[in-house]
């Protein structure tokens, strides 16, 4: 434990009143909170020179996020919990492209972020899970509790195990199986709330207060937003352009929130730099971003529009890491969204299956839900012409199908049970082609 509270790397400033905490030590001890105002949004700013990122941008391939050590706030390298995430690549999805061009007639280039390459879980929340496990080994924390649908609870659950932290997790009745199990396994606490998101966010927050024991703040939480922000650095060192466009499937938002943070953040040494139109997909089994926003847009945007917003109570969605029925991040979000020119975008979870083996054919790429959700959500914005002729666009692609084995067995297809082997005749991939596509185009 480093026991060193005055340095000079970073400190955190409260987003409502300007206040500044010195450093995470005093962030936990002040109960993650601004104790001028009582916000629990900060952001964490550095007293560095960035000329210094543009040449770790310029270097060869990162094994980690750490790569770009200067700009996180960790003080010493050894505390350094990692397991190789956010060291993933940008690839080139031409199959996204030929399809845009051969169906409404746009050059685009498509590229997509593989967070499902990740070296932890395999997952988005890898790389905060890394930052927030070395912050604790760091600063002594070895208590933690979090509420999660899946992801976020697999990972801290993984990491905070490796920082020898001990970590509750808070999951409603209708998450994943696998996950509870993952998360039982690495010798972590869980605690199935019998009732939904909300539920167990209400009980985790009242086992942090009883015990005194710290808790994940969600999407806005400084640590998650620190780690996620490196994706814009890692865009700018992989990317020719940067995306004009970026597709994410959305819960609470995270994504959005960091990438506008980096942005901020380095816009002084980029200033040709700017948000990507931000069109954050839901599926139509939990929307209340997309029922908002539509409320909002319909009515022509009036001032506080980011507001009003509706909650959905146990929502009823065949993707449970993305069940969130109170977005009580919708305020900062939507407001990023309409200043960037985005939008909120509805998929239908009948097309997940089909989306997934769509992409699993073409690209030999098997997403899990979510990221098929991800996915989805280009065809719907080529639908609704929101991507431009000429446009760069970045999906966002969240985890794998080992995240969710319940999904991986409905890519099943070709199979043919067969009592002789007069039954079995050779086949041709190419076959299957015209019937995948037509099930993800047909209405």
């Amino acid at each position: 434990m480093l026991r060193i509270k005055i340095q000079h790397k970073y400190h955190l400033a409260c987003t409502q009143c300007g206040h500044v905490t010195p450093n995470f030590w005093t962030w936990f001890e002040q109960n993650q909170q601004c104790p001028k105002c009582g916000s629990k949004h900060s952001e964490v700013w550095y007293n560095r020179r960035y000329q210094r990122l543009s040449r770790l941008i310029g270097r060869r391939a990162p094994n980690s996020f750490w790569h770009y050590f200067p700009f996180l706030p960790l003080l010493r390298r050894r505390h350094i919990i990692s397991k190789g995430e956010g060291a993933i690549p940008v690839e080139r999805w031409t199959f996204l492209e030929e399809f845009a061009k051969k169906k409404y007639g746009l050059d685009l280039n498509v590229h997509v972020y593989r967070n499902d390459l990740n070296g932890g879980t395999g997952t988005f929340k890898d790389i905060a899970a890394s930052l927030a496990a070395s912050l604790f080994n760091e600063i002594g924390i070895d208590q933690y509790c979090i509420a999660s649908t899946g992801n976020s609870a697999t990972a801290y659950a993984k990491y905070l195990s490796l920082a020898k932290v001990n970590c509750s997790v808070f999951m409603p009745e209708d998450a994943i199986k696998t996950s509870e199990a993952t998360i039982s396994s690495y010798g972590q606490q869980v605690f199935r709330v019998m009732g939904d998101y909300a539920k167990a966010k209400e009980i985790a927050a009242g086992y942090a207060k009883l015990h005194n024991i710290p808790i994940s703040t969600g999407n806005i939480d400084p640590i998650r937003v620190e780690a996620k922000k490196t994706m814009v650095f890692e865009w700018l060192r992989q990317m020719d352009k940067f995306p004009d466009v970026y597709i994410q499937a959305v819960s609470g938002g995270t994504g959005p929130i960091a990438i506008d943070k980096g942005i901020r953040e380095i816009k002084h040494v980029y200033p040709e730099l700017k948000n990507p139109r931000f069109l954050l997909v839901q599926t139509d089994g939990c929307d209340p971003m997309v029922q908002a926003w539509e409320d909002a847009e319909a009515a022509g945007f009036p001032e506080g529009f980011e507001k009003k917003y509706p909650i959905i109570d146990n929502p009823q969605t065949e993707v449970p890491t993305l069940a969130t029925g109170n977005p009580a991040t919708y305020p900062i979000v939507a407001k990023l969204v309409k200043e960037s020119g985005g939008s909120f975008l509805r998929m239908h979870e009948k097309k997940l299956v089909p989306v997934g083996k769509l992409t699993a054919y073409e690209q030999k790429v098997i997403p899990g839900p979510a990221s098929a959700v991800s996915i989805a959500g280009f065809f719907v914005a080529l639908r609704k012409n929101l991507i431009k002729n000429g446009e760069t666009v970045l999906l966002n692609i969240g985890e794998g199908p080992n995240r969710a084995p319940y999904f991986l067995e409905q890519m099943i297809y070709t199979s043919h049970n067969v009592y002789n082997v007069d039954e079995c005749a050779p086949h041709s991939i190419g076959d299957y082609r015209s019937q995948l596509w037509n099930e993800v185009m047909r209405e």
